[in-house]
């Protein structure tokens, strides 16, 4: 997941800044930090062209690692690691 993607969707929750949504029982209602915190810091598989059942794409999925989980993302919006 790139920096900018992570910031994307960060968006304006108060760990960054001034806050713009509500917090909930610690859960910012205008951003996705908890996708960051999750994720952020995970190694992904690239496993190919979302399917859509009419369309295949643009956008890629991604499994996450150790839990396995899958999410479809922008391809520009990843990093490639070695």
């Amino acid at each position: 997941m790139s920096a900018a993607l992570k910031a994307k969707l960060r968006g304006n929750c108060g760990r960054l800044g001034i806050h713009t949504g509500t917090v909930e029982d610690g859960v910012c209602d205008a951003c996705s930090s908890a996708h960051v915190e999750e994720f952020g810091d995970c190694v992904g598989i690239v496993q190919g062209l979302t399917d859509y059942g009419s369309q295949l794409g643009p956008e890629v999925d991604v499994r996450w690692q150790p839990s396995n989980l899958r999410y479809a993302y922008a391809p520009e919006d990843l990093d490639k690691t070695e």
